[in-house]
């Protein structure tokens, strides 16, 4: 089958599981527990990786995950080699299987390969050019990172994930992901683009990072000033919220059309507001990751959201 066809494929497929998931629900990305009293990452990714052909291919001659793009082809995606790294950790942790655990030292070592600690994007999206950086990729990075130290101990791992720090400290006008709110909270951006839509979901990927680095090393986590992005979270976390549902983003600030999440992306705002919650002691985000979850079980609000999502399809087309 030709790259650009299955690469369509592939697209339909995953259409047609976000329309399922509306109708019937589904279980993507549940909370880990297990990640509150050990080094399992806090999603459950097992599903990408029964999966695989969907999530995770094509593959490099490594066997390492590409992504194909309509656009530009085969590339790769941080965010994907980051969520294959991961879910074969927790299969590991679980299993004990000795090929999940050279499977996530194979891509641990793909994120040691930027000296700088820098993971880039090699090609445009939306209105960036390459090389451009995304907060999420370096909070999923670090979280590879911090967990390869765990399990053997290397400090190189450790080293490369405090390199990983300094975009998140440094503004979008130099190069970094920070931006601010519109009251002047700071914030992580996944996209750092020029009129930047505060995605969610990266921004909590780039929270989980730093809280499993700062279990090792809080004192190079200081300079990010986790705190305040917490502070960030807390306080805003209403303009995510629907009453019914989780947005995707704060585009409906500016255009009046809000961007629901799909099923599987509002799981995984739950989910990665469990973790957090926990993890830095804030019932609030806790409450809010219940409701959510509480609103994934209710048919009439995942039927509203869906009716939402393709209002704002019609409007925004996804990019490819």
């Amino acid at each position: 089958m030709m790259p650009w066809i299955r690469a369509r494929w592939l697209h339909l497929l995953k259409l047609a599981h976000d329309v399922r998931g509306y109708l019937t629900g589904n279980a993507d990305f549940a909370f880990v527990e297990d990640a509150l009293t050990s080094w399992m990452y806090p999603l459950d990714l097992e599903f990408t990786l029964q999966r695989a052909a969907l999530y995770y291919a094509p593959r490099d001659e490594e066997g390492l995950p590409l992504r194909h793009y309509l656009s530009v082809g085969p590339r790769y995606n941080p965010t994907r080699v980051a969520a294959y790294a991961l879910a074969h950790f927790n299969r590991y942790w679980r299993t004990h299987d000795e090929t999940s655990r050279a499977e996530f030292f194979k891509a641990a070592e793909w994120f040691m390969r930027a000296p700088e600690g820098l993971w880039t994007y090699d090609y445009p999206w939306l209105d960036l050019e390459p090389p451009w950086l995304s907060a999420m990729a370096q909070g999923e990075g670090i979280s590879v990172l911090v967990r390869a130290w765990a399990l053997s101990r290397e400090e190189r791992f450790l080293a490369q994930a405090k390199r990983a720090l300094v975009p998140f400290t440094r503004p979008l006008a130099d190069g970094g992901v920070r931006s601010t709110l519109d009251d002047g909270s700071p914030f992580l951006e996944e996209y750092p683009t020029r009129d930047s839509v505060h995605v969610l979901n990266g921004f909590l990927f780039a929270l989980i990072g730093l809280v499993d680095l700062n279990r090792v090393a809080p004192a190079e986590v200081a300079a990010v000033d986790l705190d305040a992005l917490l502070a960030t979270l807390e306080r805003h976390l209403d303009a995510w919220d629907a009453g019914f549902w989780s947005l995707y983003d704060l585009s409906h600030q500016r255009t009046g059309r809000p961007n629901f999440a799909t099923v599987s992306y509002h799981n995984l705002h739950v989910a990665q507001l469990t973790y957090l919650g926990h993890m830095t002691e804030r019932p609030r985000l806790r409450q809010v990751a219940s409701h959510w979850d509480a609103c994934a079980h209710r048919l009439r609000c995942r039927l509203r959201a869906f009716w939402g999502k393709v209002q704002y399809r019609l409007w925004e087309p996804s990019p490819k």
